[in-house]
């Protein structure tokens, strides 16, 4: 089984972070086990914390009008939860498991300190985030461009 740090290597958000950087940022995070049917957290609650799945999966789903939008689910080795680290804003979308998963906890305090005290680590972190972001949009903006591409052809 892979250790948190080989974990954490194959994070896109850490991946160019050296050994020793790795070893760093696993003595900030904890693991924790969930059962199925678990709430990692609900839209709109406060964030405190990004989350790497290192066995299991979970499903992101988000509140639109009357129903629930299913946006994603994640298996092993992806993340999830590092947009609030980013805008400080609620969650935009609830994370509940699927099956028993053991998530890596990474508290937003715990890695803002560590990227005060050690900014080479930040810089590195957080130009991944911004290629991870970008690479979400531009997914994001073909999906709604095929939508409404469909949308139009189904009205005319």
């Amino acid at each position: 089984m892979a250790t948190p740090v080989d974990l954490l290597q194959n994070v896109s958000l850490f991946k160019d972070l050296s050994a020793a950087e790795l070893q760093t940022i696993n003595g900030i995070a904890q693991v924790q086990t969930y059962a199925a049917g678990d709430q990692v957290f609900g839209e709109g609650d406060p964030a405190d914390a990004l989350y790497v799945i290192k066995f299991g999966s979970v499903r992101i789903s988000h509140s639109a009008r009357d129903n629930e939008v299913d946006i994603a689910q994640l298996g092993s080795g992806s993340h999830f939860g590092e947009m609030s680290f980013v805008d400080g804003e609620p969650r935009s979308a609830t994370v509940e498991v699927l099956e028993k998963s053991e998530l890596v906890r990474i508290g937003f305090t715990e890695l803002k300190a560590l990227f005060g005290k050690q900014p080479g680590i930040a810089v590195k972190a957080y130009q991944s985030l911004a290629h991870f972001l970008c690479r979400r949009l531009r997914v994001t903006t073909t999906d709604l461009s095929f939508a409404r591409e469909r949308k139009s052809a189904r009205h005319s």
